[in-house]
């Protein structure tokens, strides 16, 4: 005698997801960067001379400040009042 299959009722069948292949991603094509309008070379140049000229200005402070005489009566950390509120 030949074994029959047991059938599954239509209802008990899960219905298979109908899945999609996902598409091929696209390759985006480079595009050369946007020059730099006439004003924004005119404000990185202002800002680079600005920054030269601060650096110069820090560089002349901080010699000054090593010229000048240490205070020869300064009191030691240890015997300096805190301050009052």
């Amino acid at each position: 005698m030949a074994q029959r299959k047991a059938r599954k009722s239509a209802s008990s069948k899960k219905k298979k997801a109908t899945s999609r292949r996902a598409a091929p991603k696209r390759k985006v094509a480079r595009r050369p960067a946007p020059k730099a309008a006439p004003a924004a070379n005119k404000r990185v140049t202002e800002l680079e001379a600005e920054n030269r000229r601060l650096r110069d200005e820090v560089s002349r402070l901080r010699a000054e400040l090593g010229d000048r005489p240490a205070a020869e009566e300064s009191m030691p950390p240890d015997e300096i009042p805190p301050p009052e509120f």
